[in-house]
């Protein structure tokens, strides 16, 4: 059995996309494709192209596959060095490693750890990356050369924390005002 839903997704000229429960549309083909390749719209993402019934997995839907492309953003023109580490639980390890390796030239630096020269920023990698995942998997993207930190799937609380820390201020040395 074929894991890949037909609808009527073939001539389909309008998609809505669910939400937490709630639909929303109707977009074109086009306005998919962006969200794809934004990570708006991920593999999980159910859709539908009436907006009221046939809701089934992005994935699934055979006029969906292969609108994901990944562009390098505007202000990316120079390669930067990219740290990526990745916790995947689920067994997705090929499409995530084909998502990493098509983004630049990559080295494996030990279990879940790799440097990737590549011309993408930090949030274009996690987009990309985070579409072949699945619920519980999780991974960072630290971009050393234009001091940028992307990540996926790592709770609320951890969100917060790293905000508090990456644009904090520095901690001042504590003085000896003993006397």
């Amino acid at each position: 059995m074929s894991d890949v839903v037909s609808l009527k997704t073939a001539t389909a000229t309008k998609w809505w996309v669910q939400i937490r429960g709630r639909a929303f549309g109707p977009y074109t083909i086009e306005q998919m494709a962006a969200f794809l390749t934004e990570g708006r719209v991920r593999p999980t993402t159910l859709v539908s192209d009436t907006g009221k019934d046939n809701w089934t997995e992005a994935r699934r839907v055979m006029a969906l596959r292969g609108l994901r492309k990944p562009a390098a953003a505007n202000d990316a023109e120079e390669a930067a060095n990219v740290f990526v580490h990745a916790e995947i639980f689920s067994g997705a390890w090929m499409p995530f490693m084909a998502a990493l390796e098509s983004m630049g030239f990559v080295c494996d630096l030990g279990p879940g750890l790799w440097l990737v020269r590549t011309r993408y920023t930090s949030g274009v990698i996690r987009n990309t990356l985070s579409q072949t995942l699945e619920r519980g998997d999780r991974f960072v993207v630290i971009d050393a050369s234009r001091d940028r930190l992307a990540w996926f799937n790592l709770g609320p609380e951890v969100d917060v924390r790293i905000g508090k820390v990456w644009n904090g201020p520095l901690r001042t040395e504590a003085t000896n005002d003993a006397g």
